[in-house]
C-alpha cells in the first residue's frame, strides 16, 4: 500500500477531495494545524486517514511530521496543498507580508519536499505533486502576492523534477481554477456571477477533476517537470 501525504489537510479543497483519495491502494496521511477538528472531519464523514498536527512553517515540526510517516512506511506520494490566500494592492503590500506569505504557500513545500526525497530516492519511486492556482498565470488585482508564492512553487518544482529524473521520481504542479468547494461557498453570489463570465465553459469546477489530475500524475511515470492546468479555459497556455 502506497502512503499520500496531503498537507493542508484542514482546507475546504482538501477535505473535499480527500474520500477520493483515501482508498486502496492508497493510505492517506493527512496534515494541518488544526489536527483534532480535523480528525474529527474524518470521523463523520467516515475517510480513512492518519491526521497529524504540524506547523509547516517549523523546521523541527516537519521533521516530526517525516518521523510520524515512518510508522507507516514513509511517504511515497508528496501532495503540496498548503497554502493561505492573501490580497492587498502591489503599493500596500509589504516585504513583511510577502515573506510570511512564501512561508507557507513556498517553503512549506519546500521543507517538505527536502524530506520526502531521501526515502524516495532509496525507493528508487516517489510522486510529488504541488497545488498552484490559475492566479499564477491570470493575476487579479492585489494578487502579486500571491501570485509570486505560486509561480515561485511551480519554477521550484520544475527544478526538482530536473534534479530527480532518472531515480524513478517525478515532480509536478496542478493548477486549478475555481472548484465548487472550500472558500467558494462562502463568497456572494453576485461576486461568484461575475467569476463566472470570466470561464468559457460558464461553471465552477468539481473536486473530482483534481483528484482525477492527481491519479494521473501518480500513475504516470513519464510526467514530469509539468504544471496542469485546470480551470475551464480561463487561461490557456
Amino acid at each position: 500500500m502506497k502512503n499520500i501525504l496531503l498537507t493542508g489537510g484542514g482546507g475546504g479543497i482538501a477535505k473535499a477531495i480527500a474520500a477520493l483519495l483515501a482508498v486502496e491502494p492508497y493510505r492517506l496521511l493527512l496534515t494541518t494545524r488544526a489536527g483534532d477538528a480535523l480528525m474529527s472531519f474524518c470521523k463523520e464523514n467516515e475517510i480513512q486517514a492518519e491526521v497529524y498536527s504540524a506547523d509547516l512553517t517549523l523546521q523541527s515540526e516537519v521533521e516530526a511530521l517525516f518521523e510520524w510517516t515512518e510508522t507507516f512506511g514513509g511517504v511515497d506520494v508528496l501532495i503540496n496543498n498548503a497554502g493561505v490566500s492573501h490580497a492587498a494592492a502591489s503599493w500596500k503590500l509589504t516585504a513583511d507580508e510577502l515573506h510570511g506569505l512564501m512561508e507557507v504557500n513556498f517553503y512549506s513545500a519546500v521543507r517538505c519536499t527536502q524530506l520526502a526525497l531521501p526515502g524516495m530516492r532509496q525507493k528508487g519511486y516517489g510522486r510529488i505533486i504541488s497545488v498552484s492556482s490559475v492566479v499564477a498565470h491570470k493575476p487579479a488585482f492585489g494578487t502579486s502576492g500571491y501570485t509570486a508564492s505560486k509561480s515561485a512553487l511551480e519554477g521550484y518544482m520544475r527544478g526538482v523534477a530536473l534534479d530527480v529524473s532518472t531515480q524513478g521520481i517525478t515532480a509536478n504542479t496542478i493548477a486549478y481554477g475555481y472548484m465548487n468547494a472550500g472558500m467558494l461557498n462562502d463568497v456572494p453570489q453576485t461576486i461568484l456571477d461575475d467569476i463566472r463570465t470570466g470561464i468559457p465553459q460558464d461553471h465552477f469546477g468539481r473536486p473530482a477533476q483534481i483528484v482525477a489530475a492527481i491519479r494521473y500524475l501518480i500513475e504516470s511515470e513519464y510526467t514530469t517537470g509539468q504544471t496542469l492546468h485546470i480551470n475551464g479555459g480561463q487561461w490557456m497556455p
